[in-house]
């Protein structure tokens, strides 16, 4: 398969990711928003891995590349354009739900450190903190399922994208609360620079824990399921 056909995929893939799940996120309203938002992000995923999945490995998010990149299964060219077709994908995706949305570009489900991290509703170094480990600790999780469930070694990999997008959704019950979920910095990034376009630039201030502590995170998951995987044999 062919490197464009693969960033296409990937856009594609970030697009729907985005509009969709953080679409529902972002007009969902109620005592079942929690859940549909999880299941929006986990659905999307499911989606997305059956159908491009045999295009470019539906990675749709930059920390999971960057895993794959440090297993050796993508190269680093391949890794840069992933990650830019990722980008760019996020972007359109945010750029259709502003529109859907009559032009409002304030609330397009950008993330955010929430009230629970926060002392006396302000800001100090511990909400950083907690923000950039709770985000670290998802994206391990993430991260470390897709390894497991798409090792060729293990498993045949058919029902991948079922138990990737369960995983992805049971990451959002848990982080909403508290970061509002990335595990993406793609999908962080776009609606961030966008929401500071009408002034609010709460999510583009934080952007660097988006960014930083899921990569951070693959990075731990990757050197982790080497650990548990890797034996004396396969060493030799």
């Amino acid at each position: 398969m062919s490197l464009l056909k693969k960033a296409v995929a990937e856009c594609f893939g970030t697009m729907v990711l985005v509009l969709v799940a953080c679409g529902v996120a972002v007009v969902g309203a109620g005592a079942n928003w929690w859940v549909a938002t999880s299941l929006a992000f986990g659905l999307v995923i499911v989606a997305m891995a059956y159908s491009i999945g045999n295009v470019s490995g539906c990675h749709i998010n930059p920390a999971v590349s960057f895993a794959m990149f440090l297993r050796k299964k993508i190269t680093l060219k391949e890794f840069l354009v992933y990650v830019a077709a990722q980008i760019v994908g996020a972007f359109v995706g945010s750029l259709l739900l502003a529109l859907f949305l009559r032009g409002n570009f304030e609330a397009l489900g950008g993330n955010e450190i929430q009230a629970v991290l926060m002392h006396e509703g302000k800001l100090d170094a511990l909400s950083y903190i907690g923000a950039f480990l709770v985000e670290v600790v998802l994206t391990f999780v993430f991260v470390i399922a897709i390894l497991g469930v798409t090792d060729e070694r293990y498993h045949d990999g058919k029902h991948a994208g079922i138990v990737i997008g369960l995983t992805l959704a049971l990451v959002h019950l848990f982080g909403l609360g508290f970061t509002g979920t990335s595990v993406n910095p793609a999908r962080s990034l776009a609606p961030a620079v966008l929401q500071a376009i009408a002034g609010k630039t709460a999510s583009l201030e934080q952007v660097w824990i988006w960014i930083l502590a899921p990569l951070a995170g693959a990075a731990l998951a990757v050197l982790v399921y080497n650990l548990l995987t890797s034996n004396k044999k396969e060493a030799e």
